[in-house]
């Protein structure tokens, strides 16, 4: 099934109208559907397509000597969409790769030839390409970073899925699609995380290893960092304190974890009283990552003598709920955003950010240059909000120096009575619960 895409598509599709011979870089971690994007995009269009992969000079001059005149060929009478896919393993084995290929395609007639060039490599597009492509480099046109589904998107996937089981999927696997597609909607949470993840033969089983080895070198450090990145949202002094890495080793990791997308540096909203935020957090952005390294990893020693079964009720059914909740904040404040969008709030926010506080966390905080503050609590609980739990958000905003104008809050189970009751009669005060988003 595909789904999303819209924008991407509408950009290739610019670029294929054009006068001119582009060339567009499509890059992205590996699962994140490039090449099922590009599959979409060519429907109804000729096309000429490579997949790359590391040979010898003459080996490859062979293969793709086919496809360089088929297009050739085909460009003298119609336009064509020429795909090379994970081009950057073209220059493993032939190092003069992109001067010959420049060459090349100075040759074809001009307004003829859309090139698409895709990669899995987010370090080297970002870090090296340019400079290992050369004088090639000059006649790109743009570069399309693909990133994972959004909620809104992911649940597209799965139509007939409660929101609360979409959440629930999407703190698990996050917005990569072939994990997503992996998931099957007909079956419980227990049995998909049995069937893709515990049981040794399950296509997710060594995934978070195998993903990491593609990019990364050190992978003892990596998952060392990443197991303690899991515990909570640490600083770097904790990280210090726990590995016994240096600090500036440590950073380098990190540096790198990021740059893959599955890692970040956490960005606190600053209050008037600045003194009341921590600084220098850091935190697993990868929802997979979250959960094999925060329920399973640690565990690794059991998983290997006990049934999968017994894995799954010792270790995770009772702590899915942390990892999930993490995804809950992020829908939630997903929602804001897209409310904001649209003019369906107050007023128009600049942007939306959490609070992490020296004496409390808030996930939602809002600020307008119209004037006006907006906090938000995301209860991820078997239990409704109530009154205590507005009390506890009260107590945290009073590390922001000021009241709040608006308070947004989401529940997964409601509302208890009385506090539902009481919001009603606030005009300032909106309660959200999972049927409402």
């Amino acid at each position: 099934m595909f789904i999303g895409r819209e924008k991407e598509l509408q950009m290739l599709s610019r670029f294929y109208a054009s006068s001119k011979n582009e060339m567009i870089i499509l890059y992205g971690r590996e699962g994140i559907g490039k090449t099922s994007l590009v599959k979409r995009f060519m429907e109804n269009k000729t096309t000429v397509y490579y997949q790359a992969r590391e040979l010898s000079e003459e080996e490859q001059n062979r293969y793709f000597s086919e496809k360089k005149e088929e297009l050739q060929k085909k460009a003298e009478e119609e336009k064509v969409c020429f795909v090379l896919d994970e081009f950057d393993l073209m220059q493993k084995g032939y190092k003069s790769f992109f001067a010959d290929f420049s060459d090349f395609i100075q040759t074809l007639p001009e307004g003829r030839v859309l090139t698409l060039l895709l990669s899995s490599s987010v370090q080297w597009v970002e870090n090296s390409m340019v400079s290992d492509m050369g004088a090639l480099a000059a006649r790109i046109t743009s570069f399309i970073k693909l990133k994972e589904f959004t909620f809104l998107e992911m649940v597209e996937r799965f139509p007939d899925s409660t929101t609360k089981e979409c959440v629930v999927i999407y703190g698990i696997l996050g917005g990569i699609p072939a994990y997503l597609n992996l998931w099957n909607p007909k079956e419980t949470v227990r049995k998909n995380i049995l069937r893709i993840i515990l049981d040794d033969k399950g296509p997710l089983h060594r995934e978070a290893q195998r993903f990491l080895k593609t990019a990364l070198r050190e992978l003892p450090y990596y998952s060392t960092i990443l197991s303690v990145l899991a515990e909570d949202e640490p600083k770097l002094n904790y990280l210090y304190n726990r590995t016994h890495f240096s600090r500036a080793k440590i950073s380098v990791y990190i540096k790198n974890l990021i740059q893959l997308d599955v890692a970040a540096k956490i960005f606190s909203y600053e209050p008037e009283k600045k003194a009341n935020v921590q600084k220098g957090l850091y935190r697993i952005t990868d929802a997979f990552l979250q959960f094999w390294y925060k329920l399973v990893y640690p565990n690794l020693s059991d998983l290997s003598l006990m049934e999968p079964e017994d894995f799954y009720d010792a270790y995770i059914r009772n702590r899915l709920d942390e990892v999930v909740k993490r995804a809950y904040i992020k829908v939630c404040r997903e929602f804001m955003e897209l409310m904001n969008r649209y003019d369906r709030l107050p007023v128009k926010f600049d942007n939306f950010g959490s609070l992490y506080g020296k004496k409390g966390f808030i996930p939602l905080v809002g600020e307008s240059g119209q004037g006006g503050l907006l906090v938000g609590e995301c209860k991820w609980s078997n239990k409704p909000m109530g009154m205590p739990d507005f009390e506890e958000l009260l107590q945290n905003i009073e590390q922001i120096g000021k009241e709040a104008d608006y308070y947004y809050l989401f529940s997964r189970e409601g509302f208890t009575t009385d506090f539902a009751a009481m919001a009603n009669n606030m005009d300032n005060i909106q309660c959200i619960d999972l049927e409402q988003m």
